[in-house]
């Protein structure tokens, strides 16, 4: 599930960046690219957030599971 997630974050992250470079570089086009981009890459930062949150969750409940004895 951590490397589905983190794999989505990526290809996200890339797509976000793509059409955030075409509509920088497009004249008279409108926002819809860049609406797209910025709805891409708030999908990248959910899919990073919940991967990180994860991670650290698991290396915290190792951390406390070796305090205890």
């Amino acid at each position: 599930m951590k490397n589905v997630l983190m794999l989505v974050g990526l290809i996200s992250l890339l797509v976000g960046g793509y059409f955030l470079y075409q509509y920088m570089y497009t004249a008279g086009e409108g926002y819809g690219r860049l609406y797209t981009a910025l709805g891409i890459f708030l999908v990248s930062l959910v899919c990073w957030g919940i991967y990180f949150f994860q991670k650290f969750k698991e290396e915290g409940e190792q951390d406390i599971s070796i305090t205890k004895f």
